[in-house]
């Protein structure tokens, strides 16, 4: 039994902001990394005693969240991929997770959350709204793997159980903010969801081993359970962008007949603010 445990970190318990805890440079940015390695720790134990052989770690924080020295020796780490939206998975694995998730743009009641970037209002494929948990889980099924379990904050949990009813998912913090913030441009949007209620992180840690070994122990008893996910192709991208300094906001769409993978790098059609609807 073959898992790939995806990673972030504004999902993580005791993570508080972008500037002190998962940028370079940042005050506790370190601190932060041992956080979500002890997370990522506590599946990685989850998962072996229900009976996991091989596990890769798949660091997938734009500036790396991992600690190498501090994870798991039983667990192989993955960064630095020759495809990058694909994040090194393929059809070797049985099944994948997530540690340290948020939630997508515009949210409410999330912490941290965005879609790749502050950039991002909203991203929709074949008009369904996705952020980051949604386009993982979409490339994992592409290769007929099945997502079993994640962990973060409330928000990400409702999120990937509406998309994935079958997944296993734990909470270790919840937002507070009550509006989505549409409005903001990307200096705005990256201070206003940073108030949430975070459990400690030994408590964190606790439901994420527990939830792990559920989750996988449930995945081998009942596979079929566990639904592959992915969109039919033809694949039409919709993002929306925000203004951002001098600049203004507009809408990207990328079109790609029969591969997802070539969706996300395809030709770009950009529609200028004013000549498009809101998302939201």
């Amino acid at each position: 039994m073959k898992i790939a445990i995806m990673t972030d970190m504004e999902g993580v318990a005791g993570i508080l902001n972008f500037e002190d805890w998962v940028l370079p440079g940042g005050t506790y940015y370190e601190e932060g990394k041992k956080l979500l390695t002890e997370e990522v720790n506590a599946a990685i134990c989850g998962f072996c005693d229900a009976g996991a052989d091989e596990i890769v770690v798949i660091d997938g924080h734009g500036h790396g969240g991992v600690n190498p020295i501090l994870l798991d020796p039983r667990a192989l780490y993955s960064r630095g991929w020759a495809v990058y939206h694909q994040f090194g998975l393929n059809d070797n694995f049985d099944a994948v997770a997530w540690i340290g998730q948020h939630a997508k743009a515009g949210t409410v009641r999330s912490h941290m959350t965005h879609t790749m970037s502050l950039d991002i209002i909203d991203s929709r494929i074949n008009g369904v709204s996705y952020g980051e948990f949604g386009r993982i889980a979409m490339i994992s099924g592409m290769y007929g793997t099945r997502a079993i379990f994640g962990s973060g904050e409330r928000a990400f949990v409702e999120e990937a159980k509406a998309l994935l009813p079958h997944i296993h998912a734990v909470e270790v913090k919840y937002g507070v903010n009550t509006d989505n913030g549409v409005n903001c441009t990307t200096e705005e949007y990256r201070k206003y969801n940073l108030g949430a209620v975070h459990v400690h992180p030994s408590v964190a840690r606790e439901r994420i081993y527990a939830g792990a070994k559920a989750a996988l122990t449930d995945f081998i008893k009942n596979p079929e359970k566990f639904k592959v996910f992915c969109p039919e192709p033809p694949y039409v991208l919709e993002t929306w962008f925000r203004k951002k300094g001098n600049a203004p906001a507009y809408k990207e769409i990328r079109r790609h007949d029969t591969d997802l993978m070539a969706l996300f790098s395809a030709p770009q059609e950009i529609i200028p603010e004013g000549k498009y609807e809101k998302p939201y």
